[in-house]
């Protein structure tokens, strides 16, 4: 990092308030170098300038040196707050200082740390779904203002809204070494994205990638970057289609288990107390399967397929198993194993 200095005048001031003002003193004691973050902009060729004040660091002074300062920064680098030597020349004196002070580079890009998707987002195709996106800065750093969210879908149809409450007037602030999270809005396209996620029955496959592009700077006075940020979605029925394809799965169930069988159940039972039981143990056993594969590290295999209970496909065979009981099971294995 090299620095340029122009000289621009004397100025009748002599309070410098903090935190707008940084300051830095001679090792003599015999100056103050005062650094204005608010004048911090950003200039072309991954420069960047600011205004600085140099007084006379004896009480009383009603003058101060401005001064317009370049920094060119060369290398790759964080923003970030630095010691800087400075040098100020008077006549018959020459003085040095240290000041801990911002600097910048546009062209270090990714300063956001974001949390990677363990699994997929769920979202349901029933409503609007908040899913928050999980976002670090590093200790030691400036804070992080992240002013706005432009959004990429890999599958456009399957989407009416996406929107986030982030933007420049409302934006999100990650201070040094803390993590903040960024709320966005979803809104599924309900028949398209029901149809995008129908036949994929793998719980750790996506039915739709979106791109975010997050923009942000560092505070204060840093360049605005731009961040990618993939983000992973499983869409799902919500309950109305979860018991819709439950009622399904029994009825087929029942049906082929009579097929096989001649009966609904066991023998001497009841035709009302087969079809309660079906109902019962379906629930129970489509309960059991999601809060394994949602809340836990289980995974649940039909057939050897990894599946997610979830999904309408998937819910419906696992009801018309568990009501079909082992004649139904037997018939699909079988059916299965001529097919291999």
């Amino acid at each position: 990092m090299s620095f340029s200095v122009r000289f621009v005048g004397f100025e009748g001031r002599a309070d410098f308030p903090q935190p707008r003002f940084v300051p830095g003193q001679t090792d003599d004691g015999t100056f103050r170098l005062y650094v204005d973050l608010d004048s911090i902009q950003q200039v072309r060729f991954n420069a960047f300038t600011f205004t600085a004040y140099v007084a006379d660091a004896k009480p009383g002074g009603q003058k101060a040196a401005q001064f317009q300062i370049t920094g060119n920064p060369t290398g790759s680098f964080r923003d970030a707050p630095v010691r800087v030597s400075f040098h100020i020349k008077d006549t018959g004196s020459n003085a040095t200082g240290v000041i801990l002070m911002p600097v910048y580079n546009a062209t270090k890009t990714d300063l956001l740390q974001v949390e990677e998707q363990k699994e997929p987002a769920y979202v349901s195709i029933s409503g609007n779904s908040p899913v928050l996106l999980r976002m670090g800065n590093v200790p030691d750093a400036p804070g992080i203002s992240v002013t706005n969210l432009a959004v990429s879908e890999g599958c456009p149809k399957c989407w009416k809204r996406i929107s986030s409450t982030v933007n420049e007037k409302n934006p999100q602030n990650i201070e040094p070494g803390s993590n903040a999270t960024l709320p966005i809005d979803l809104l599924p396209n309900t028949i398209p994205a029901l149809m995008q996620g129908a036949l994929v029955i793998k719980p750790d496959i996506p039915h739709d990638t979106l791109t975010l592009m997050v923009t942000y700077h560092t505070v204060p006075g840093g360049a605005d970057k731009k961040q990618s940020v993939p983000l992973r979605i499983r869409f799902g029925p919500g309950l109305l289609g979860l018991a819709l394809a439950l009622c399904g799965g029994i009825v087929l169930g029942l049906t082929a288990r009579y097929l096989l069988t001649g009966k609904l159940g066991k023998d001497g039972e009841k035709a009302v107390h087969a079809i309660l039981s079906a109902f019962v143990f379906a629930l129970i056993a489509e309960f059991i399967g999601v809060m394994m594969t949602a809340y836990g590290n289980s995974k649940l295999v039909l057939f050897d397929l990894d599946i997610d209970p979830r999904q309408l496909f998937p819910a419906f065979i696992l009801a018309m198993l568990v009501s079909g009981g082992s004649a139904v099971v037997s018939w699909m294995k079988g059916m299965l194993g001529n097919a291999t």
